[in-house]
């Protein structure tokens, strides 16, 4: 919160009125008028928009290389989803614990056998896209 005093020189700054001047060569100070500094001022920058070069979107995701993707392998999903599946067991199994040990301890274990064909499916389906994506650019070259 601004003190006092710094509320005070801020009121002083919005109390006066100001003109648009410019200096001339002899040091004379001379009125401007406000529309015909905008004018200026928008024809300048019309003119700097209209010599800078145009970027745009798509040629600039045209020019990026696509990033590789791997082909779906079993042994990647059995470390994704093994990490995952070890994870959520420990969770449902100590955590949460709304179910008898019995109860936890086998939807821990469901969980656990379908995170391992979840990421695997995943994989496979992130590989087929990459696959279409490089399809399409090669198809954009010839």
């Amino acid at each position: 919160m601004p003190t006092k005093k710094q509320r005070r020189r801020r009121e002083k700054s919005f109390r006066h009125e100001y003109d648009y001047v410019l200096v001339d060569a002899d040091g004379n100070e001379v009125a401007v008028d406000p529309d015909e500094a905008r004018k200026q001022r928008e024809a300048r920058e019309q003119e700097r928009a209209a010599t800078r070069p145009k970027k745009a979107a798509a040629t600039a995701k045209a020019s990026r290389p696509l990033r590789e993707v791997q082909p779906p392998s079993w042994r990647r999903a059995l470390k994704r989803g093994g990490g995952m599946a070890l994870l959520m067991f420990v969770l449902i199994v100590f955590v949460l614990k709304q179910q008898s040990l019995g109860a936890r301890v086998a939807e821990g274990a469901v969980y656990a056998v379908l995170f391992v064909p979840l990421t695997y499916w995943i994989d496979r389906a992130a590989y087929r896209a990459y696959q279409r994506r490089l399809e399409r650019a090669a198809a954009k070259k010839s």
